[in-house]
């Protein structure tokens, strides 16, 4: 019964259309590209992620989430255009750093000497007739 859930759920991200693993710059995410939408599974303890998104004819799009998956479908946010679109995702990871020059950021006893940890991974996309097209597999 199990390997039938397993199968259906491997069948279905298959059919999700070109999805990779991603881990740059310390973010561990798993991008899903699906007809018109773009998102993230964050593969870690992560917070406020923030998804942005720029094309042609000065498109920009942002989706921010606290403690969530990012993700944006490019035809409610109006991208109209066909081209390469870029995306950036930043999001604060769970390990903590040091601040090393500390700043008086007017929060008296309040002001911290640490931080969440940023990270961030970009990447491009190619969109034609408002769908995201596969591109795993061009060759020149």
């Amino acid at each position: 019964m199990i390997w039938k859930s397993v199968l259906a759920g491997v069948f279905a991200v298959c059919l999700s259309g070109p999805s990779w693993a991603i881990s740059a710059d310390g973010l561990n995410a798993f991008r899903t590209l699906s007809g018109s939408e773009v998102s993230f599974s964050l593969g870690g303890a992560y917070s406020n992620a923030t998804l942005t998104i720029t094309g042609p004819d000065g498109f920009y799009v942002r989706n921010f989430s606290k403690s969530g998956n990012p993700a944006v479908d490019l035809i409610k946010a109006k991208a109209k255009a066909d081209g390469v679109y870029t995306y950036e995702i930043t999001a604060a990871s769970s390990e903590t750093v040091t601040i090393l020059n500390p700043q008086n950021n007017g929060r008296g006893g309040a002001d911290r000497a640490t931080m969440k940890r940023g990270v961030s991974a970009t990447g491009t996309f190619v969109v034609k007739g408002g769908l995201i097209v596969d591109t795993s597999n061009v060759t020149e």
